[in-house]
């Protein structure tokens, strides 16, 4: 079975969408299929995949529980869910339980989905597995740095009381403090609502995963698009998405966990591959600087002066911040 470019499961209670997947991939995988998630757990104790394929509208175990179970008993295997409804708090749990490596929406393109099973194939042959997770009280965070990016103080408040003494918290209020921040220091876990202000900070989030991988991105689940959810994961490889209101005990497993994946990122660089993300439209780097320094500009001169940043004009930060961090001037 080992001949072709890798062995596939798929997942799905209907046949024809499982004749469908078989034959647009067998000519270059090795394709087993399942009707049900529960019979996919069985094969899946019996056989090393490369890559699981799973549909997440099905009975009995829809396919974010059935990933999530996945992740559990064969965690070198790549996982990628089809969606075909706008169930959003299916997806995020497939985010957060199934550690989904990419979306593809039903009906899908043939060759798009063959060109994502084909890439998810070589990180599964190519790359290590994911360690193991570990519980807090044997992670400390340390010395780390976190940037926490919301206008909302009783978070930051919280996030102090649940961090190890001596890690470094950082907060911005707004997308160009953070970015004058994630210049002037390395940040290990990046925490972020979808909207600071009147800025999308999707863009940020999805650049920074693209150029800088070690990073582990969090965020907060105040947006109902499903679409914009979904480009958000295959784009900047969401690390988990945190319901407000959130419960300290809560947060201070997923900031636990968020260290550990930034430590295995960077101390083992191959491992990045697995988190791999779709490019971004063309484009969303400059327009993302162009409104940085927008906002930047706009600010009252005791705002950009902030004694955080020494003093010094916050657009001056930006410069050599934005260069460094996107590439680009």
């Amino acid at each position: 079975m080992r001949d072709k470019k890798g062995l596939v499961l798929c997942v799905d209670d209907e046949p024809n969408i499982l004749r469908s997947l078989h034959w647009m991939l067998h000519k270059e995988f090795d394709v087993m299929t399942a009707p049900d998630g529960l019979s996919a757990l069985e094969m899946l104790r019996k056989h090393d995949f490369d890559v699981i394929v799973s549909d997440q509208r099905m009975p009995g175990m829809i396919g974010s529980e059935f990933l999530r179970e996945a992740c559990r008993i064969a965690p070198r295997a790549m996982r990628i869910l089809l969606t075909g409804y706008s169930d959003l708090q299916a997806i995020l749990r497939s985010v957060n339980e199934g550690e989904v490596f990419r979306f593809v929406n039903k009906p899908w393109s043939n060759e798009e989905l063959s060109r994502t099973v084909a890439e998810a194939a070589v990180i599964a042959r190519t790359q290590p597995a994911p360690a193991a997770s570990v519980t807090p009280d044997s992670l400390p965070l340390g010395n780390d740095s976190i940037l926490l990016i919301d206008e909302d103080s009783e978070m930051v408040e919280m996030l102090r009381q649940v961090i190890a003494p001596g890690t470094r918290v950082n907060h911005a209020t707004s997308l160009s403090e953070a970015v004058a921040i994630l210049s002037a220091e390395p940040v290990a876990v990046l925490m972020s609502e979808t909207c600071v202000g009147r800025m999308d900070a999707t863009p940020l989030v999805k650049v920074l995963k693209q150029r800088h991988p070690e990073i582990v991105s969090m965020m907060f689940t105040v947006d109902s698009d499903v679409d914009a959810i979904i480009k958000l994961i295959n784009q900047g490889q969401i690390y988990r998405f945190i319901p407000k209101p959130v419960k300290p005990g809560f947060l201070k497993i997923l900031l636990a966990s968020a260290m550990n994946k930034h430590r295995e990122l960077r101390q083992n660089p191959g491992t990045a591959r697995r988190h791999a993300v779709e490019s971004a439209p063309e484009g969303t780097a400059e327009k993302l600087v162009q409104d940085i320094r927008h906002e930047a500009a706009r600010m009252p001169p005791s705002v950009a002066a902030n004694a955080d940043f020494g003093g010094a004009s916050l657009l001056n930060r930006l410069g050599g911040g934005i260069k460094r961090l996107f590439g680009t001037a």
